[in-house]
């Protein structure tokens, strides 16, 4: 019997490098999509999710080359982070064309045949900021937040057609992510010492994928604000606050 087939979105590097090697070793045989070729992936296909025909070449490539795809995760993202005021508004409009509308090309390329076949899983990597707000972060929080909100409502409508449309958000990860972003207005600040990596996301979206929970949070932290949030409404923007008034 073949493999099943998953395509990943932002392949080539940090988190979508990671969940290229765990759905392998879950089994999978894996299209890697990116600007750049995944050096992990079964087969690679250059993509530019900013682009309708671009996406639309490299799914219609992967499809060649292993058949439909049974599983999608898309884990592009780009950042434009700072003072919000200070991001230019062509640095927030491509966080929102990467993050978002990158997001909606790559479903529309995959989803209709996965509802058409009644099966198959698709999968966001989201962050906590998709969640809550996080200071410095208002342009890549947005696009996070509206990504998650599409997310939620798409997955009334696979559901009826036997398809899973699933989320995971996670908190800082040490990729080189905050470091490439932009940070307009001021200094890149130092991010919290975090025990996840890059490797524990990709093993995630496969836990996520085996449990078919619609989503999930990966990391104590992240868990416990979530958490927070829902127990105690604003205790974390209070303690936010606190700590910025202190500096």
């Amino acid at each position: 019997m073949s493999r099943a087939h998953a395509i990943v979105f932002g392949a080539s590097s940090g988190i979508g490098r990671a969940t290229v090697m765990a759905l392998k070793e879950r089994g999978h045989v894996v299209a890697g999509l990116a600007r750049r070729p995944s050096d992990v992936a079964d087969a690679s296909f250059a993509c530019d999710v900013t682009d309708d025909a671009s996406v639309g070449a490299a799914v219609a490539g992967a499809q060649q080359a292993h058949g439909p795809p049974d599983v999608m995760v898309y884990a592009a993202g780009v950042g434009a982070m700072g003072r919000t005021l200070d991001v230019p508004a062509s640095a927030a409009r491509e966080v929102f064309e990467v993050n978002f509308w990158g997001m909606d090309r790559a479903v529309r390329a995959v989803l209709p045949g996965m509802m058409e076949r009644r099966r198959g899983a698709v999968v966001l990597v989201s962050s906590i900021a998709a969640l809550r707000p996080i200071p410095h972060e208002a342009f890549y929080a947005a696009s996070k937040a509206a990504a998650a909100r599409y997310f939620g409502c798409l997955a009334f409508e696979a559901a009826s057609a036997g398809v899973r449309v699933q989320m995971l958000h996670v908190g800082f990860i040490d990729t080189g992510f905050a470091e490439r972003a932009g940070w307009f207005g001021m200094a890149a600040p130092a991010h919290p010492a975090s025990s996840k990596t890059a490797g524990d996301v990709g093993v995630a979206v496969c836990a996520l994928l085996d449990a078919g929970a619609p989503s999930a949070v990966l990391g104590w932290r992240e868990r416990a604000i979530a958490l927070g949030d829902r127990v105690v409404p604003n205790l974390y923007d209070r303690w936010i606050t606190f700590r910025g008034r202190r500096r």
